[in-house]
């Protein structure tokens, strides 16, 4: 019998009373510089994420954060940025970060999230500047990255071409609580790039790469290292990928109000060298071997939304994403797609004001050894509030024990392709625009709600 399993995420963010965003101006000389304090409770509870393979069958968190965030222009030429937040949590679950997607772990802590100076004098006639520290570094879609980096970014932001180049590595971790800036993570250097043309009126293409070098050397044949900090594989890895998206004005019998579209194609090349180990039953590993493979795979991910002319012009969503598996595991050549590692897989449906995962909020996979398809309706139910249902059917490329990476700790079986069907309710509120207050010094004030479902299919047995 196929097991069920249903992970309830409830996320308050800007909460009412206690949450909400408050922006002060601050004036240096003729420069107006801004101090922007926040704060979120979100609740998470997830029911049954192990499939009934362990007793222990819920988990749930309560999280309190508060963010400041001080920017502005100094002069005509230079600006900045400095951000930093801290977290309580309360329970067993850990919080997620709703801006990046990630986990933000179990543990209370301080974190100094970004802090990056600007300089736009570079040159007068191109538009070139170049941003220098800790920075924010997202796409739309965020496939390739949506993470706080380490970095020298030169930008060139013309009005139909615009693009950078990064240039950096995460130095050390920057959160007191330790937990994020593991052995995989550390000495990875890396160089991105992505420029971005509008060719036509809201239509434009995109080209994206990344490189990154993993120079933290593998632990010797032999020695034991914690199960929870090991880093089990050196890669140095290429992604290229291009972008189509846009919209297009396609009144049809009165019946369509617009479409937009997306379609990204992504290639992987490189070579890694991976560590084997052993349990040793007592949160430790034993190193056995190391081995060296080639690496290789693509991915695609492409979706319509059509708008339609009806209402307050409900959004309706179809897509569908795979990402390449290895079909032969024992021939040292990888073909499993992975993703670039800064990678957030959240973003906005078509007029939704607030922002979901991708390819689900329960399973959460990586575009890796799957395939996606996605349907959904996006509905705006007043006047600052919209609701959203979407449905996601996920099988694997290749036979596989497991996920890149998942949500659901339960294995599969290795024999079957059918992982299975998750759905999700979201539903976001601008609570300071509905009830119409315009506080003086109160910037927001939201509510965002979201509860998953996954029906497991043949592959989890």
């Amino acid at each position: 019998m196929k097991k069920i399993n249903k992970s309830i995420i409830l996320s308050s963010v800007c909460g009412a009373l206690l949450c909400g965003a408050f922006p002060t101006d601050v004036y240096a000389g003729a420069k107006k510089l801004r101090l922007k304090n926040s704060v979120k409770a979100q609740y998470t509870a997830d029911i049954n994420d192990d499939l009934e393979t362990l007793p222990d069958k819920t988990r749930a968190s309560e999280t309190i954060e508060a963010k400041t965030t001080f920017y502005g222009d100094l002069n005509d030429e230079f600006s900045f940025l400095t951000q930093a937040r801290g977290v309580i949590n309360y329970g067993d679950g850990g919080s997620i970060d709703s801006e990046t997607g990630e986990s933000a772990g179990r543990e209370d802590f301080l974190e100094l999230r970004q802090y990056w100076l600007e300089y736009e004098g570079i040159s007068k006639e191109i538009p070139l500047s170049v941003r220098v520290g800790r920075q924010r570094i997202r796409e739309s879609r965020a496939l390739w990255w949506n993470r706080d980096f380490d970095a020298v970014r030169f930008i060139y932001d013309a009005t139909l071409l615009n693009g950078f180049i990064a240039v950096g590595q995460n130095l050390t971790e920057y959160r007191t609580s330790g937990d994020v800036f593991n052995k995989d993570d550390e000495d990875i250097f890396r160089i991105l790039g992505q420029s971005s043309w509008q060719w036509k009126q809201d239509n434009f293409f995109e080209a994206r790469f990344a490189y990154q070098d993993d120079h933290s050397g593998l632990n010797s044949v032999g020695s034991v290292v914690s199960a929870d900090d090991n880093d089990g594989e050196d890669a140095d890895l290429l992604w290229v990928g291009v972008r189509a998206s846009g919209k297009i004005d396609a009144p049809m019998y009165n019946q369509i109000d617009s479409i937009s579209y997306r379609a990204d194609i992504m290639a992987l090349n490189g070579v890694q060298d991976v560590a084997a180990s052993t349990n040793n039953g007592n949160g430790t590993r034993t190193v056995t071997g190391h081995s060296s493979q080639d690496v290789s795979g693509w991915a695609a991910d492409v979706g319509v939304d059509i708008s339609l002319p009806v209402g307050r012009k409900p959004n309706i969503s179809v897509g569908y994403a795979y990402g390449s598996g290895d079909d032969d595991l024992t021939d040292n050549d990888d073909k499993g797609f992975r993703q670039t590692g800064l990678d957030g897989n959240t973003s906005r449906l078509n007029g939704a004001i607030g922002s979901h995962y991708n390819y689900g909020s329960v399973l959460r996979p990586d575009l890796s050894n799957i395939h996606i398809i996605t349907a959904g309706v996006n509905v705006p139910v007043l006047e600052s509030s919209d609701l959203a249902l979407v449905y996601h059917y996920y099988r694997l490329a290749e036979d596989a024990t497991s996920l890149e990476t998942s949500g659901i700790s339960a294995s599969l079986n290795g024999a079957d392709k059918e992982i299975g069907h998750g759905l999700d309710a979201i539903l976001n509120t601008n609570i300071s625009k509905e009830l119409n207050v315009t506080q003086k010094g109160l910037d927001k004030v939201g509510l965002k709600t979201t509860v998953g479902v996954f029906k497991a299919g043949d592959a989890y047995g």
